[in-house]
């Protein structure tokens, strides 16, 4: 699914912008330090990534949130490569304008406190937050405790040979008992 430009796959990250006669906007990054200006706001943009990658946004930061004992401002994990983190860049000039940008902890490169504190990704971008080096790197660290976490996850995997290695032995007693148990409880619920 494509964006103004932007693939959904390749955002590294989403900061809020008031663009002039638009309003509350989004700049997206990809992985080449280019920008795109998406006229959505942040929570629409990260919508729509839960939506491309099949996340329920809600469980995700209930998930990340009950792992790192924090109730505000959780990592969101998308998938084992993409965890945002949620930084401040911004001061919100009306009631629902956001103040949050997400940043990919995969495209961190480093934090530096200059005047103010400055994630810079390693295409190149530098992103101006609004907290203190600590807590930007609190929330990074944060994401890579939930990356831990998401690697540990693994489906469940069975081989068909043991589905069905089972059936192919043949019954005992105990199976035609427990069946035939089972016929007359059915039996019992038809009458």
């Amino acid at each position: 699914m494509k964006t103004n430009g932007i693939a959904l796959e390749d955002i590294v990250a989403i900061v809020p912008k008031y663009i002039e006669l638009r309003g509350n906007c989004t700049i997206a990054y990809d992985p080449e330090g280019q920008s795109y200006e998406i006229y959505r706001t942040v929570s629409t943009v990260l919508n729509w990534l839960a939506e491309y990658y099949l996340v329920d946004l809600r469980a995700a930061r209930g998930f990340s949130a009950n792992i790192l004992a924090i109730r505000n401002l959780p990592p969101i994990p998308f998938n084992m490569e993409n965890v945002f983190v949620p930084v401040k860049v911004r001061k919100p000039l009306f009631r629902n304008d956001g103040s949050f940008g997400y940043v990919n902890i995969e495209y961190v490169e480093d934090i530096m406190e200059e005047d103010a504190t400055y994630i810079n990704l390693n295409n190149g971008v530098s992103i101006r937050c609004l907290c203190s080096l600590p807590t930007v790197s609190r929330h990074i660290r944060n994401g890579h405790i939930i990356k831990k976490f998401w690697e540990g996850r693994s489906p469940v995997q069975t081989e068909e040979t043991d589905l069905y290695g089972e059936y192919n032995q043949p019954a005992t007693k105990w199976d035609i008992a427990l069946l035939r148990e089972e016929i007359m409880k059915m039996r019992e619920t038809i009458r």
